[in-house]
């Protein structure tokens, strides 16, 4: 492998992507990869270390992704996908070596399954949540056949992806899920009480209390909970993160407060992922 130094402009445990020589390149399970794009057409050139070049159709400028990711802003392919960096190191490492494709087919990576990978949409639960309207906190179901940080983190990711996209009412939200730490592991008690910590939002406040007001009960807020985790929580594992990787959290930010939240369910197998933010 070239030991040339790359100028990074994001690294995770996986992947290193930023500059070499002045071209962009990536870096994955230790193989590395030169990005270059045609001036007129839209495609995406990835050259292996063995000069074997794919093409992706229909993708994107590697020059502008990388500026947008040194911004910490997300980009959005032509199917509506929106990337973060590590979405599109993924659709780099998964399209390399397979020739020429189109960016819908490069992206069948993000519906492979994974240890936690794949939305539920068909759960009682959400039928049951679109009664409470103005209740603030979002969810989303995930798949996983383990727990353990990392699991909660992949989770996250695939919940980010449906929760944070645009929709008719917005552009959708950027998010960088490196800066996302979990700061506090929290038993079902902590999870489920109302008991405020200075500068953090509690989930029974979320539901019961949002910035606008709203009739709910503790009746309400029990029901809920027990349709969402109808296996009982003493097999939950929790954990809270930070709230200022994404600007999803900035009109909590302003006062009310933010709230992000990934709990494994051991006995069901899956993830319940809460986000929480408003403003007046």
């Amino acid at each position: 492998m070239d030991n040339s130094e790359i100028s990074l402009v994001y690294k995770d445990d996986e992947y290193e992507l930023g500059q070499m020589d002045g071209i962009p390149c990536l870096v994955a399970g230790g193989r590395r990869f030169k990005l270059t794009c045609h001036p007129y057409e839209p495609c995406l050139y990835i050259t292996d270390e063995a000069g074997k070049m794919t093409i992706v159709h229909n993708s994107f400028d590697p020059s502008v992704v990388l500026e947008l990711v040194h911004e910490g802003r997300t980009l959005r392919s032509i199917t509506g996908r929106r990337y973060g960096a590590r979405d599109f190191c993924r659709m780099v490492e998964y399209a390399a070596g397979k020739g020429e494709l189109g960016i819908d087919d490069a992206e069948k990576v993000f519906g492979m399954k994974t240890s936690a990978g794949v939305i539920k949409d068909d759960d009682p639960f959400l039928e049951l949540i679109r009664l409470y309207p103005d209740a603030v906190p979002e969810y989303c179901l995930v798949s996983g056949s383990e727990g353990g940080r990392e699991a909660h983190r992949k989770a996250l990711e695939v919940a980010c992806r449906s929760l944070m996209a645009g929709d008719e009412e917005t552009d959708g939200w950027n998010y960088d899920l490196s800066k996302a730490e979990i700061i506090a592991e929290l038993d079902a008690r902590e999870f489920l009480s109302g008991v405020e910590i200075p500068g953090r939002l509690s989930y029974r406040r979320a539901f019961l209390e949002p910035p606008y007001g709203c009739n709910y009960t503790d009746s309400d807020f029990r029901m809920v909970n027990e349709a969402l985790f109808p296996s009982g929580t003493d097999s939950l594992e929790i954990h809270e993160w930070s709230t200022d990787w994404s600007d999803y959290f900035d009109d909590g930010h302003e006062w009310w407060g933010a709230l992000c939240l990934s709990i494994y369910d051991r006995r069901l197998k899956r993830f319940v992922i809460i986000l929480a933010s408003a403003t007046d």
